[in-house]
């Protein structure tokens, strides 16, 4: 009688014949976040320095939205190759052959739940850039609205560059990891 396998079958494994079209789907979604922010950062850090014009609100607006796309997609992604990951990479060579790869591993997931409020952030204050109304105040007299319109930049520029910042830093942790050891 043979002796049951410790391992189970990789086909037991969630989605384990989509593992490397997912990851490669996967670092692709990755590589746009990572230029969606970058270049979100750069706009935001442009509107700091200068005085708002249309075509940098369009560009805050579009790259905002590009990076929370790609933000949710590689987020999506990476939830369907986890299993996969944790069993056979994680589970069979990496907490043996090279731990600090799989706690590296750890703080990236961390680090990336902790910045998509900033992508989310980001993308509802991009909507309003441009937008601030001018108040009455209680004489009837209108306030100007610059100072309130430079702290909403500040705030947009603030997420946008925390944005870029776990990106960058999850992209580089990312294949950093899988060239540790491919999934």
């Amino acid at each position: 009688m043979p002796m049951p396998s410790p391992l189970p079958s990789p086909a037991s494994v969630f989605l384990f014949a989509w593992g490397r079209p997912l990851l490669v789907l996967h670092a692709l979604s990755a590589l746009v976040l990572g230029g969606a922010s970058v270049h979100q950062a750069v706009v935001a850090l442009r509107l700091l320095r200068r005085k708002p014009s249309a075509r940098l609100l369009r560009w805050a607006r579009l790259f905002s939205r590009i990076a929370l796309y790609a933000y949710i997609a590689v987020m999506a992604l990476g939830a369907l190759i986890y299993p996969r990951y944790r069993y056979f990479v994680r589970g069979l060579f990496l907490d043996r052959e090279a731990p600090w790869a799989s706690n590296l591993f750890d703080f990236k997931e961390n680090l990336a739940t902790l910045g998509l409020p900033f992508a989310v952030a980001a993308v509802l204050l991009a909507t309003q850039l441009g937008r601030v109304p001018a108040t009455v105040q209680a004489d009837d007299t209108l306030t100007e609205r610059a100072p309130l319109e430079r702290k909403l930049i500040r705030l947009y520029a603030l997420f946008a560059v925390a944005t870029a910042t776990v990106a960058i830093f999850n992209l580089l942790a990312g294949l950093l990891v899988t060239s540790v050891h491919g999934i």
